[in-house]
């Protein structure tokens, strides 16, 4: 109640949102980690990257929860002016937490993709969205972090009591909101040309497709965030617009955090169902690949036919049979799991005679 009789208008829905949903970024974070730990023990850049992500969705939820009691889904009319000033100083914060972490999440995905195509085409045009990801992203953290000369008159300009220039908010935010959409179509969109020619099961074609749909509830949350963010500049009430744009920033990022740690999660969670018996084997973790090399050549085990002779004729030598096997069993990266390894036989001839490499 305030000093006019008149209850404020308070919307804190944003605060269990916030919670759970970074509950299942750090708890999906934890089990990638954890599952890396309980197999290969190495961890990859697209998992430091991810660590980085998820420390910013900490940030910016934590910014938000502090600022509950200083004002925020709070009526503006009803908060102090020195809490004014502190919410537009952590919003601030906020939207380089925010937009660090799309650059961080983006990053472990490409790096993700580069651990998947070894080989191949694939590999220029991963690399050139990493390039325009970070080139991108350094663009709207830069124009986000200096849109007002001095800094400080981002939060403190409300009052008019300040000199100082700032760029025209909606615009900087419409060029930056539109270009990362963009982005993060495009690297959902990536792979899928190279998935849709591997032979994969029913289970595996619908856990492509799970993954598939968080990463589009992710950009349709950036298009509702874009719509609410639109609103704040004809509404007169911030403190309770900045909460309500909060919610679909938060979900951005976690789900984000949460579709980037999906594949180790499946590896992990399979492992556990093989183990107490729920699914078989082949419905969790392929069996490890087996790799052999075949080759004739003139080292080794050699067995000849009977009756032969080692006389240097030609007749001689085609009935000697050289064989050399080398098998490797190794633990099946990532990658591995989700890429079916096909059969590729390399033949040349050499006088008058085949030699095979065989990748099975």
């Amino acid at each position: 109640m305030t000093s006019c009789g008149v209850a404020p208008y308070v919307d804190h829905t944003y605060i269990p949102v916030l919670a759970v949903f970074l509950a299942l970024a750090v708890a999906a974070v934890f089990l990638r980690f954890f599952n890396k730990f309980k197999t290969t023990r190495k961890y990859g850049w697209d998992d430091w990257f991810l660590l980085l992500a998820l420390a910013g969705c900490v940030a910016y939820s934590a910014i938000a929860f502090e600022e509950t009691n200083h004002g925020l889904g709070t009526d503006v009319w009803a908060v102090e002016p020195d809490d004014i000033t502190y919410l537009f100083t952590g919003f601030y914060i906020s939207m380089l937490m925010y937009a660090a972490s799309r650059l961080f999440i983006r990053h472990s995905i490409i790096l993700f993709y580069l651990r998947i195509f070894t080989i191949g085409n694939p590999r220029p045009i991963v690399i050139g969205t990493m390039v325009v990801n970070t080139a991108l992203s350094v663009g709207v953290v830069l124009s986000v972090a200096f849109q007002c000369q001095p800094v400080s008159l981002f939060w403190t300009r409300w009052d008019l009591q300040h000199e100082g220039h700032c760029l025209p908010s909606m615009p900087v935010f419409w060029s930056g909101a539109i270009a990362t959409m963009v982005m993060d179509v495009w690297v959902i969109l990536l792979p899928l040309p190279y998935v849709a020619r591997l032979q994969l099961s029913l289970k595996k074609r619908l856990g492509v497709s799970f993954m598939l749909a968080i990463g589009v509830s992710v950009v349709a949350f950036s298009i509702l965030k874009f719509l609410a963010v639109n609103n704040i500049d004809k509404a007169s009430n911030p403190t309770v617009s900045f909460a309500r744009v909060g919610i679909w920033s938060a979900l951005e990022i976690d789900l984000g955090v949460l579709c980037t740690c999906l594949p180790s999660m499946r590896l992990l969670i399979g492992s556990y169902l093989t183990k107490w018996g729920w699914v078989g084997e082949e419905d969790s973790v392929r069996e490890a690949p087996r790799i052999s090399f075949r080759n004739n050549h003139s080292s080794s085990r050699t067995r000849a036919t009977p009756g032969s002779t080692f006389q240097g004729s030609r007749d001689s030598q085609s009935r000697i049979r050289i064989t050399t096997t080398i098998q490797q069993n190794a633990s099946p990266s990532e990658s591995e799991t989700y890429l079916p390894l096909h059969s590729i036989e390399l033949g040349t001839h050499q006088q008058g005679v085949v030699k095979v490499q065989a990748w099975s």
